[in-house]
């Protein structure tokens, strides 16, 4: 009788039942999952993880919990339901990451397919015992025309600036045909990350702008 080595034994493609029930029914919804030090007076990093909606087609949960290694109950710290795009199509997955200032960031893009791909991060932070919505900050891009736009909001303080601008689509002139930086402030705001709304609105300032450089494109 011939022995299977170890190696030619992991080649051997296990049955599907050897997973669990609860694992066949939560692994096909994972999208990403990071371990990142969000609260500072808590041990260990927080669980962070983001899971394709049960209920809301094309969109993603979001799940905080604390880390199961410190020396406390495991709990369940956040959750935010339809809190990101998440499309069928490469260019369509959010995904996770940590800011400089050790904020949580979700990024949900479309740069798949389309004339206008974007990028939207939102900034998630700890604040009183709570996890708040700090930032957000929309970007766009014209592929076919060429030219960016960007608002980048502070939600905390009402802070807000908007950037665009067009190149010369005949390259007639050095200058740009549209060039526009405008900064103001708004009400800020004290929202749960759990009462997030991803339609909230950009500052009606920023979508001024971006009306303009939209309409500043040749036709």
């Amino acid at each position: 009788m011939r022995f299977l080595s170890l190696a030619a034994l992991a080649l051997v493609p296990l049955p599907a039942t050897a997973q669990t029930s609860a694992e066949m029914e939560v692994l096909p919804r994972l999208i990403a999952s990071a371990c990142f030090d969000l609260v500072e007076e808590r041990h260990g990093c927080e669980t962070v993880v983001l899971l394709t909606s049960e209920t809301e087609p094309d969109t993603a949960d979001l799940l905080i919990f604390s880390d199961r290694r410190a020396n406390a109950p495991h709990e369940s710290l956040a959750v935010a339901r339809n809190i990101a795009f998440n499309g069928p199509m490469f260019g369509q997955s959010p995904s996770l990451a940590q800011a400089e200032n050790g904020s949580l960031q979700v990024i949900e893009e479309q740069i798949g397919i389309g004339r206008f791909t974007w990028t939207n991060e939102l900034t998630i932070a700890y604040r009183d015992g709570a996890f708040v919505m700090a930032g957000q900050t929309y970007s766009t891009y014209d592929r076919i025309m060429g030219g960016s736009y960007s608002c980048d909001t502070n939600l905390l303080t009402g802070d807000w600036i908007a950037s665009a601008e067009r190149p010369d689509p005949d390259e007639t002139q050095d200058a740009p045909i549209f060039d526009v930086t405008e900064r103001g402030q708004i009400a800020g705001a004290h929202i749960a990350l759990s009462q997030w709304n991803p339609e909230q609105s950009r500052p009606q300032p920023c979508d001024d702008v971006f009306t303009a450089w939209y309409e500043a494109a040749p036709q």
